[in-house]
């Protein structure tokens, strides 16, 4: 399949091209963007490289040439009763307020100043109402997520699960445990008949039906969907680095999930490229100097990697101070939603407290 072109219109000349970058270097072989500071410059290559999607800003939209260009194919396309100029649809990336103009041409608006992934999310959602070819196959509107703790903090996975949940709110999420000891059993008191070992195993020896290997060892706890970990953590570090990184690729292409969130324990094969596949990666920490230790060497390792594209995309969380009385099993994921673990985990995700 062909990729879908965006071109980035902005005068900002460093916004565009920062966010052109990104969407060609995050989905490399699915989008291919062209950034345009300049009204003249993207009029000129507008007849010759015509776009599937345009994302223009105020400056662009006070230009008179591009102001008639969005009338004309406007009132050619009422009369056909057709799409914006058959294959390409026009949205206004506007600041904090909404620009008249943009009212009036009734063009669908998205906010510049949010992470790009959320903005590529908005852009293709738009897309697939307006009616574009759609490539949600290849996975370019959905998201992965990563979580990791240099110090090994207990209270990682806590943390993303309650922030899967937090998720669910208002997105379809895949939670997945890469930890070689993961303790679901004994905190949950479940017994898995297929691990996380298995599924993979099933996803790489048949690419086309991923759903129903998912769903072979498919489990939820309050609302998440996840997959259970390995039974066996000593074969995580057996599996090879290419395959990792084929069997998250496959379930961002061909899953039915918006994310698709890993919870890492050690530093499995392919580590450093499968934080490159995702486009947030919280690192967690503990209050406390022994874990500056830890967290220090990371960053160490972190920017002697040459080839990765991670380091822009890391977000530092100091976990906060958890004081859990003893419960039940099944009282433990209750306890970790609505206590101030939580709190902060629906604050990072940004919804309210309860579940609507």
């Amino acid at each position: 399949m062909s990729k879908i072109i965006i071109a980035v219109c902005d005068t900002d000349g460093v916004y565009a091209e920062r966010l052109g970058e990104w969407i060609s270097l995050e989905h490399r072989g699915e989008l291919q963007a062209m950034s345009f500071c300049s009204p003249e410059c993207f009029l000129e290559n507008f007849s010759i490289h015509r776009p599937d999607i345009i994302l223009l800003d105020q400056g662009f939209l006070e230009h008179v040439q591009v102001r008639e260009l969005l009338k004309q194919q406007k009132a050619r396309d009422e009369r056909k009763k057709e799409s914006w100029q058959e294959d390409t649809m026009w949205l206004y990336l506007h600041g904090e307020e909404l620009a008249d103009t943009a009212h009036v041409l009734g063009l669908m608006a998205v906010e510049k100043y949010q992470p790009a992934s959320q903005i590529l999310r908005e852009v293709f959602f738009y897309y697939q109402q307006w009616g574009g070819r759609t490539h949600a196959e290849d996975g370019v509107n959905k998201e992965i997520i990563g979580i990791y703790s240099p110090g090994h903090s207990i209270w990682q996975t806590p943390f993303a699960l309650t922030f899967a949940h937090a998720l669910t709110q208002r997105e379809k999420v895949l939670y997945i445990n890469f930890k070689e000891c993961a303790g679901f059993e004994g905190w949950f008191q479940e017994k898995y008949e297929r691990d996380l070992l298995d599924v993979m195993y099933l996803c790489l020896s048949n690419e086309v039906n991923i759903m129903d290997c998912v769903n072979s060892a498919l489990y939820t706890m309050e609302g998440v969907h996840y997959i259970p970990p390995a039974e066996d953590g000593g074969c995580l570090s057996e599996v090879t680095a290419q395959d990792y990184v084929k069997f998250i690729q496959l379930l961002k292409r061909k899953s039915s999930y918006d994310v698709i969130l890993l919870d890492f324990g050690m530093m499995i094969p392919g580590f450093y490229q499968l934080l490159d596949l995702c486009s947030r990666v919280y690192i967690t920490t503990e209050h406390g100097e022994l874990h500056e230790g830890p967290l220090y060497q990371f960053q160490q390792m972190t920017e002697r990697q040459t080839n990765i594209k991670s380091n822009h995309k890391l977000i530092y969380l100091d976990l906060p101070t958890i004081n859990l009385e003893i419960c039940a099993a099944a009282d433990r994921m209750q306890q970790w939603l609505w206590g101030s673990l939580g709190d902060f985990s629906r604050g990072i995700a940004g919804v309210q407290g309860g579940t609507d």
